[in-house]
């Protein structure tokens, strides 16, 4: 017997953040109230992808960085 996948609404809010002194903006990713990760664009086609505490790398843009995070969450639930 399977199981039935269920749509699970996400949601992204920006927000910026000062981190030694430099303004960065940080794209959060909620499911409901809980935050899943954060994407912390650093240059103009550099973006840090987190999971909690964990980073997980690089990207070239906010999707990928999205993406990437979503399909670690997906695993640890």
């Amino acid at each position: 017997m399977s199981k039935k996948n269920k749509d699970i609404e996400v949601r992204v809010e920006e927000t910026k953040r000062t981190i030694k002194g430099t303004d960065y903006t940080v794209n959060q990713l909620l499911i409901g109230k809980k935050m899943i990760g954060e994407v912390m664009t650093v240059g103009p086609k550099e973006h840090e992808a987190f999971l909690g505490e964990e980073d997980l790398g690089a990207y070239k843009t906010v999707e990928l960085a999205v993406e990437a995070i979503l399909m670690q969450h997906n695993l640890h639930d």
